[in-house]
Formats: C-alpha cells, sequence, structure tokens
C-alpha cells in the first residue's frame, strides 16, 4: 500500500526519494534500516559482496530521556553502509552516532534528531552517491553536493561523543 507512514522520518523520506531516483529509473527497489554497530570500514568479505561505506557529519539536536536536558550539536557523525543486491533490493544501514548527556549520569548514548529538511538533504546526496556508485551514473559535480561544509560547534565534548570514542568524529569520507 502507497503511501502508508512507518513513523520514522529517515525511513518515510528514504522510501519516497529512492522510490523516484532508484526505483522508477533502475527496476530495483532499496530500503533503509537502522544498524547501532556499523563501523566506518569495511571488511574484505563485505567489499568483495559489493558494500560501500559513506560517512558525514551534519547538524542535530538531542534531549536526554533521563534528565530531559536538551542540546545542540554540528558534529554528529552519520556512517552508512549501502549494497545493491544481486535480485531486485538494494539495502542501506546507518548508523547516527549519540551523545552521551552532560547534565546527568545517563551514561548511554543518545540518539540524535534531525529536522525533516536536513534528512532529506542528507538522503538526496546518499542517493546521488548510490546512483553513481552502483549503477556507475556519472553526476554533474554542481550537482552532487558531496564535499559540503563541515561546521565544527565549541566546545565539544569528545568524551561524552560516541564517533569520537570510535575515532571517527567530523571526518567525511567514502569507501568503496
Amino acid at each position: 500500500m502507497a503511501g502508508l507512514s512507518s513513523g520514522n522520518i529517515w525511513i518515510d523520506t528514504f522510501q519516497s526519494l529512492q522510490k523516484k531516483d532508484l526505483e522508477e529509473r533502475y527496476r530495483k527497489r532499496w530500503i533503509l534500516q537502522f544498524n547501532y554497530k556499523l563501523a566506518d570500514i569495511l571488511t574484505e568479505e563485505q567489499r568483495k559482496k559489493g558494500w560501500k561505506v559513506s560517512q558525514t557529519t551534519k547538524f542535530a539536536s538531542f534531549t536526554c530521556p533521563k534528565c530531559s536536558h536538551f542540546w545542540n550539536s554540528g558534529r554528529v557523525t552519520l556512517i552508512f553502509h549501502y549494497c545493491l543486491g544481486k535480485n531486485k533490493r538494494g539495502t542501506v544501514l546507518l548508523h547516527p552516532c549519540g551523545q552521551m548527556c552532560r547534565q546527568c549520569d545517563n551514561d548511554s548514548f543518545i540518539n540524535p534528531t534531525f529536522k525533516a529538511e536536513n534528512v532529506e538533504a542528507i538522503l538526496e546526496n546518499l542517493i546521488l552517491k548510490i546512483r553513481k556508485n552502483c549503477y556507475r551514473e556519472k553526476i554533474d559535480s554542481n550537482i552532487q553536493n558531496i564535499k559540503q561544509r563541515i561546521i565544527r560547534t565549541k566546545p565539544h565534548e569528545r568524551d561524552l561523543c560516541e564517533a569520537c570514542m570510535m575515532g571517527i568524529c567530523n571526518k567525511d569520507q567514502e569507501v568503496f
């Protein structure tokens, strides 16, 4: 049934964008799933199976579920793994890196919240990478906005940032 919402802005936005830019164009359906264990590197086995990785840093907000403390961060890392399967399906895995609250003793990572327009821009850029890297489509560099401005905010608390703990904070990259 078309038009049903999953209730998740990432999944709903991706489905809308992929329908037009991938499914109708290439007759392949893509899905987006969350995987909070993704690393910024691929194993040799993943590479052989055609997986690729893309990473970016964007602006998002956080609200601690324990103490309700709210903060913004311009250094929120997103890791994407994507692969065009041999069947009629492609898969995107997403790990939005979290941050811990500095106001309370909540020692678990809190997931970021992104504005709808930021989610759409991030996913549009990812779909351009999929078209380029999975379908060998030539993408005009004026259209492809891969080299986006990195926003560095201060102070950045490295010991509260999941991406810092992984050693990948504020490092945009693509690995094939």
